[in-house]
């Protein structure tokens, strides 16, 4: 019952060995670009393009909530349309029921009026199919949208999948998650489940601006990676309530978050639950989310986390109707 989302950007094979080699490789190329202690020199447009790349991964909750109330939408009536030949019938009237004049008669006048009127009939005939046309065209886009809307309302997964990049503006951050997609675990509840980028896979340095176009590079301290990573988790994590909410036909959406996390004991990583959120639409309507900090935001909505700065992540149990795994 669920399908995987159309996100052209995810591999969705990589295994664990596979993924175990992308960490070490990362790991090897930063330890190659901080050889020297007191950090490396840089452009400032690298500087500047490092900065970017953190704001869209803790800063793409800062969207308005917009919802589309596609319930009233699905309980409209469809509309059906009918060739009714109305002004063809009144021209055929008016040629029937023309009388002329013994004068019109006398001329031949009457000929023409009568040729004129015949004409007129046809022209009425074409003038009736086109408005029944333009009317059968009208009616087919309200009515495809009834349909569109109920299907939204069945939680059809296919059709919000297929929806999505026209009917959200969810594209623009695919890039700030590792997967995702969507699961209804029992009737009527909507689960996103996310698959959040591992730490090394993060921004691991930070820069320092210096005269003449240039900036220094240094190793970013442990403890602000993990303030990266759990922006990142939660403003991914709201965007994708907020713009899910906003979009489906439901009183509320259920965020999940997984992420691959070290094993202290073993050094291996293994996929975990990281967060767990129910965003409403009243909740969303009275947050700030475009001025608010992604984890004061999500600890206020009542997201479940484990989260240290020392740690970063940790597991923690699911609530509910358990949900199939992405």
């Amino acid at each position: 019952m669920d399908e995987m989302c159309p996100d052209q950007s995810i591999e969705f094979t990589m295994d664990r060995i596979e993924r175990e080699a992308k960490r070490a490789a990362l790991a090897k190329t930063q330890q190659e670009r901080f050889a020297v202690a007191e950090g490396r020199v840089g452009s400032a447009a690298e500087a500047e393009a490092l900065s970017e790349a953190v704001a869209k991964l803790t800063l793409c909750h800062r969207r308005p909530y917009r919802p589309r109330d596609w319930a009233a939408v699905a309980a409209r009536p469809r509309i059906e349309v009918v060739r009714t030949h109305e002004l063809e019938a009144e021209a055929r009237r008016a040629l029937h029921s023309y009388k002329p004049g013994w004068l019109a008669q006398l001329f031949g006048s009457d000929r023409d009026q009568r040729r004129q009127l015949a004409a007129r009939v046809a022209e009425s005939a074409s003038e009736d199919e086109a408005a029944y046309r333009k009317a059968w065209r009208e009616a087919q886009v309200q009515n495809t949208e009834i349909d569109f809307a109920g299907k939204l309302a069945e939680l059809d997964l296919r059709t919000i999948n297929e929806a999505l990049t026209a009917q959200t503006s969810l594209a623009e951050v695919f890039g700030a998650v590792e997967r995702f997609r969507f699961t209804v675990p029992a009737k009527g509840r909507f689960q996103i489940q996310i698959e959040a980028h591992d730490l090394a896979a993060l921004p691991a340095e930070e820069a320092e601006r210096q005269p003449q176009g240039r900036a220094v590079f240094r190793p970013m301290a442990l403890g602000k990676r993990h303030q990266l990573h759990g922006a990142n988790v939660c403003a991914a994590a709201l965007r994708y309530g907020l713009e899910m909410l906003g979009f489906l036909p439901l009183d509320a959406v259920e965020v999940v978050v997984h992420a691959e996390l070290r094993d202290a004991a073993t050094g291996l990583f293994a996929r975990h639950p990281i967060l767990q959120m129910t965003l409403t639409h009243t909740q969303a309507a009275a947050t700030p989310f475009e001025q608010g900090d992604p984890m004061a935001l999500a600890a206020q909505l009542g997201a479940r986390m484990c989260w240290t700065l020392q740690g970063g992540f940790a597991p923690i149990e699911l609530t509910g109707p358990a949900a199939e795994a992405a």
